[in-house]
C-alpha cells in the first residue's frame, strides 16, 4: 500500500495553494438574488401582457363622458337689459321671468300703429253708418211713393165710376189716369234706385266697395305690422324653458345692449344628468337596455349606472383619447342614468370609465 499525504482541496476562489490571487470585480462571486432579479425583470413584458389579456377578459372597459343638459336663453329682439331677475346658481322653474329688455323704437312704431289702425276703423264705421242713413232715406220715400201710387189709384177708379154716371168729364178721368202712371213711374223709379243702394250697402258691409275695400286692405295691412311688433314686445320678456333648471352663468348685466339672437344666460338641468358611453363594437351584446355597470370617476370614485337608451348610431372616439397615430375609432353610444345618489361632483364633459357587468 502506498501512503500519500493530500491536503482537502481549497474552497476559497482567490487562494491558490495558499497564494491569494487578486482577481478583477468581474471575476468575484455573485449572489445568487441577483440572478433571480434578472430573470424577474426581463419577465415583466411577458407579465404585463398576460395581466392585460387577463383583464379584458374579466373586465370589459368603455369610455364615456358626463353629460348634463343645458339650455342657453338668448334673445329674439333688440334691446337694453333693463333687469334682470336672477342670479348665478339660482334655481328656476318654467315660466319663470328671467330677464326684461326695453326697445324704445318697438313702443313708438306700436303707438304709432294703433293712432292710424284706430283713424281707419272710424273712417270705415261713418261710411257704413252713412250708408245706413241713406238707405233709411231710400225707405221712407219708398213707403211715400208706395201711398202716392195707392191714392192714384183710388181716385182712378172713383173718376171712372163717376164718368160712367155722367158725374165727371173725360179730361178728368184723362187727369187722373196721368196722375196715376206718374205715381206708378216714380214708384219704379224709387225701387231701382232702392235696389241699387241696397247692393251698394251690401258690397260695403262686405268689402267690395272701392273705397271700403281700400280702407280694408289698408287695416288689415297695419293690423298684421301691429301684431308683429306687439309679438316682439311680448318677446322682450325673457321667461325660463321647459323643466326645473339652475342658472349657470350669466353673460351680460342690465344696461347693456344685446343684439338678436346673443346669448344672455346658461340654464343646466342637474336633474337629467346622464352618461355618454362609448361601447366597442365588439361588445355590442352589452348595449342593451337594462344593463347595469360600474363608472370609475377620475379620482378613482365609482358609482353604478344602467343603461336607458341605445340610439343606435355610431360616434366618432374624442380626439383626446387617440394619438395622431391611431386612426379614428368608432363605437356604439349608449345614453346611461345613474342609480342611486351619486357623492362625487358631476361636470359636464367629465371623462369616465365604464365597467360593463
Amino acid at each position: 500500500m502506498k501512503i500519500r499525504f493530500n491536503q482537502p482541496e481549497n474552497k476559497a476562489p482567490d487562494v491558490d495553494r495558499g497564494l491569494r490571487v487578486q482577481y478583477s470585480a468581474a471575476k468575484r462571486s455573485a449572489k445568487p438574488w441577483r440572478w433571480y432579479l434578472i430573470i424577474a425583470v426581463s419577465s415583466l413584458p411577458v407579465v404585463y401582457l398576460l395581466a392585460v389579456i387577463a383583464w379584458e377578459v374579466i373586465n370589459i372597459e368603455a369610455n364615456g363622458r358626463i353629460r348634463v343638459p343645458n339650455f342657453t336663453v338668448r334673445t329674439a329682439v333688440d334691446g337694453y337689459i333693463q333687469q334682470l331677475f336672477v342670479e348665478p346658481l339660482q334655481t328656476v322653474s318654467e315660466g319663470a321671468r328671467l330677464a326684461e329688455l326695453v326697445n324704445t323704437a318697438l313702443f313708438d312704431n306700436r303707438d304709432r300703429l294703433q293712432v292710424e289702425l284706430d283713424a281707419l276703423v272710424q273712417e270705415k264705421r261713418k261710411m257704413l253708418l252713412r250708408a245706413d242713413h241713406s238707405r233709411a232715406s231710400a225707405m221712407e220715400l219708398l213707403r211715400f211713393a208706395q201711398e202716392q201710387k195707392n191714392f192714384s189709384s183710388q181716385r182712378l177708379r172713383q173718376y171712372e165710376s163717376l164718368f160712367k154716371q155722367g158725374a165727371a168729364t173725360q179730361a178728368e178721368v184723362a187727369l187722373a189716369r196721368s196722375q196715376h202712371h206718374s205715381a206708378l213711374e216714380n214708384l219704379a223709379a224709387l225701387e231701382r234706385a232702392e235696389r241699387q243702394e241696397r247692393d251698394r250697402q251690401y258690397s260695403q258691409e262686405h268689402g267690395q266697395s272701392p273705397e271700403i275695400r281700400m280702407i280694408s286692405n289698408r287695416i288689415n295691412q297695419l293690423q298684421l305690422e301691429f301684431d308683429k311688433i306687439q309679438d316682439q314686445i311680448y318677446q322682450l320678456t325673457l321667461v325660463a324653458p321647459a323643466g326645473n333648471g339652475m342658472v349657470a352663468e350669466l353673460f351680460a348685466q342690465p344696461g347693456e345692449f344685446l343684439g338678436r339672437g346673443q346669448p344672455l344666460l346658461e340654464i343646466i338641468y342637474p336633474e337629467k344628468v346622464h352618461i355618454d358611453a362609448y361601447i366597442p363594437p365588439k361588445y355590442q351584446d352589452y348595449a342593451v337596455v337594462g344593463q347595469t355597470v360600474q363608472v370609475k370617476f377620475p379620482n378613482g370614485e365609482k358609482a353604478k349606472a344602467k343603461i336607458v337608451s341605445v340610439p343606435g348610431v355610431m360616434q366618432k372616439s374624442f380626439s383626446a383619447e387617440i394619438s395622431p397615430l391611431e386612426t379614428v375609432q368608432f363605437a356604439i353610444l349608449a345614453q346611461m342614468e345613474f342609480v342611486g345618489n351619486v357623492k362625487n361632483r358631476l361636470i359636464n364633459g367629465m371623462p369616465v370609465t365604464i365597467y360593463l357587468q
